[in-house]
């Protein structure tokens, strides 16, 4: 076989081409590990980064309990096939998941595997929040709405009202306050117990992530094409600004001290930030499973772990970062 060396010119040209760009920005991840072979719909970490639930695109749902990585139960909504599990979340005490397709919820009890409550959504979801005991889900939906759901015994509590289909919600340990991000370039910050809107942010762009910390003190948000912001909730005042490097910030995780904040993009970068600085603490990049075909991974969900950091990709890896 004839092996020809490429010029210098040539070199020079193939590595400035879309895709072929060698990522330099951050580390690689100490360990990574597969929990679905063709990538997922979604991935979400509890709330101590122990246990992870996965809607894979071939497999259905899966939830997986580490270190280290092992499924423990396979989930779906249809008891004769697998379900699309395009969201899911963890009651902050650890007793309780919920999975949805765009138009289903089950309820599930963590330690025994077993479905608690089966719903049809009031609409379509486009993401889904637990309070701290599971007793209510928190929706994103496409009517425009973050609606507040008593998942355990039926009914409506709360239809917390945008302009636009609200992409992503969140909600404090607490379960006293609320943030939402919309499609009409506006975050929300809601009294969780009266409904009652305590602020609104205004973005140049849908906003796609909004995050609490546990205590509520603080609120993370992010819109297309724009820095990551840091909020006061108390009084709706801008702290900090952090920069998306490249593609959008797609997943973040304050830290319990309120000190840190993990986020993940859509570029495949995580990175650890000082909340009180807005500094670079650490930084990784996550790799792709074949990078002939995207040098990009798009960050599901990122958490704080007891001695390390982890990240899901929606290419059905795992990532631990140390």
């Amino acid at each position: 076989m004839r092996i020809t060396q490429l010029s210098p010119l040539l070199i020079l040209v193939l590595a400035t081409l879309p895709g072929l760009t060698a990522c330099s920005q951050g580390k690689e991840p100490a360990e990574t590990y597969e929990v679905a072979r063709q990538g997922v719909y979604s991935a979400t970490f509890s709330a101590d980064g122990d246990s992870l639930m996965v809607g894979s695109i071939h497999h259905g749902g899966s939830l997986w309990q580490m270190p280290p990585p092992e499924r423990v139960y396979d989930w779906n909504h249809k008891a004769d096939g697998v379900s699309n599990l395009t969201h899911s979340a963890f009651s902050a005490d650890g007793r309780y998941v919920a999975t949805t397709d765009n138009r289903t919820i089950v309820l599930w009890q963590r330690d025994t595997g077993e479905a608690v409550w089966f719903w049809n959504a009031p609409g379509d979801i486009e993401d889904i929040e637990l309070t701290t005991d599971g007793r209510y889900a928190l929706l994103a939906m496409r009517d425009f709405t973050a609606t507040l759901f008593d998942i355990q015994n039926g009914g409506i509590r709360h239809r917390l009202a945008h302009d636009g289909i609200v992409y992503d919600v969140s909600i404090d340990h607490d379960g006293m306050l609320a943030a939402s991000g919309s499609d009409d370039l506006n975050a929300r910050l809601w009294n969780l117990e009266n409904g009652e809107l305590l602020h609104t942010i205004h973005h140049n762009n849908q906003v796609k992530t909004v995050q609490l910390s546990a205590d509520g003190r603080l609120l993370f948000t992010s819109a297309l094409n724009e820095s990551g912001k840091i909020w006061d909730t108390a009084s709706g005042q801008l702290l900090k600004e952090i920069p998306a490097k490249s593609g959008h910030f797609s997943a973040a995780k304050f830290s319990a001290t309120d000190t840190r904040l993990l986020t993940g993009s859509s570029s495949g970068q995580i990175t650890l930030w000082n909340v009180s600085t807005g500094e670079v603490i650490d930084q990784w990049r996550a790799k792709p499973r074949d990078a002939w075909v995207s040098t990009h991974v798009l960050i599901e969900d990122v958490s704080f772990a007891s001695s390390e950091w982890r990240a899901a990709g929606t290419n059905g890896l795992l990532y631990f970062l140390r």
